[in-house]
């Protein structure tokens, strides 16, 4: 959905760069505005051939686009299309479609679609081209999964884009690809999710083993080794006596006094 305008390059009648103007009206612009003519905001005075005008004709309704082209002090007349351009007239390219294995099936995926718009699918088993089935799902139904599909075969896959139910686009390249492993896509995770369970059952068991275990069997299973020599210490370790504090006593000399009255 993208709408560009494009136009042949100015003769070179002179001896500066051509540059070009771009100019659209809508419905409201040609009946309510009085014939008025809007810039295109990205094509003022450029040097290129051509206008991304996506953004400017965004509605359904009929726009007449015009261009001029300024070469030096000189203006020339303004271009226009032969006729109304409507987006509802847009050529629509081929979606961009992504085909991947997933399990037993093929999932099928589209990118950068309008939120209006619809896919039509395609799908059938190589060398089986007369059995092909085909869907037509909104841009919200995608992904789309073909599941349940024989190991070992080859199927293709091929699609179109749909707008408003009428513009339809060319095909996309065919997509093919073979079915060679059944494994589920839950399988992974469910198998890492077990192998972190069995982990932790262990551990606890191991934990509860140790702070349980009697005191027999922990003798036996944990049995306590020696000090290195390396370790152990040269001297003897004896316990000095503490010697006892005598209290000395020194002689003191009384004198009495009598006295006679």
């Amino acid at each position: 959905m993208r709408h560009t305008l494009t136009w042949r390059p100015l003769a070179p009648l002179c001896g500066t760069a051509a540059l070009y103007t771009v100019q659209f009206q809508g419905e409201f612009e040609r009946i309510i505005l009085n014939d008025s003519w809007l810039d295109a905001a990205q094509c003022q005075r450029t040097p290129h051939t051509h206008c991304d005008l996506t953004s400017d004709l965004g509605s359904d309704s009929d726009y007449g686009v015009r261009v001029r082209a300024e070469c030096g002090q000189q203006v020339s007349p303004w271009a226009r299309l032969d006729g109304l351009f409507n987006r509802r007239e847009t050529l629509l390219s081929p979606p961009e479609m992504a085909v991947a294995v997933w399990g037993d099936g093929v999932r099928v995926s589209f990118e950068r679609l309008p939120q209006t718009a619809s896919v039509g699918i395609t799908f059938w088993r190589q060398g089986r081209e007369h059995e092909a089935s085909a869907v037509v799902l909104h841009v919200e139904q995608t992904p789309a999964l073909f599941s349940a599909l024989q190991e070992g075969a080859v199927y293709c896959v091929q699609a179109c884009a749909f707008l408003d139910g009428q513009a339809r686009s060319s095909p996309t390249d065919t997509h093919c690809v073979a079915i060679t492993n059944h494994e589920e896509p839950w399988k992974k995770p469910t198998a890492a999710m077990v192998t972190v369970v069995v982990m932790v059952a262990l551990l606890f068991a191991v934990f509860w083993s140790v702070g349980h275990c009697k005191a027999e069997g922990c003798h036996t299973h944990f049995q306590k080794e020696p000090l290195p020599f390396s370790l152990q210490p040269d001297w003897p370790m004896e316990r000095l006596p503490c010697p006892e504090k005598v209290e000395i006593c020194e002689p003191i000399a009384a004198l009495l006094l009598v006295e006679l009255t």
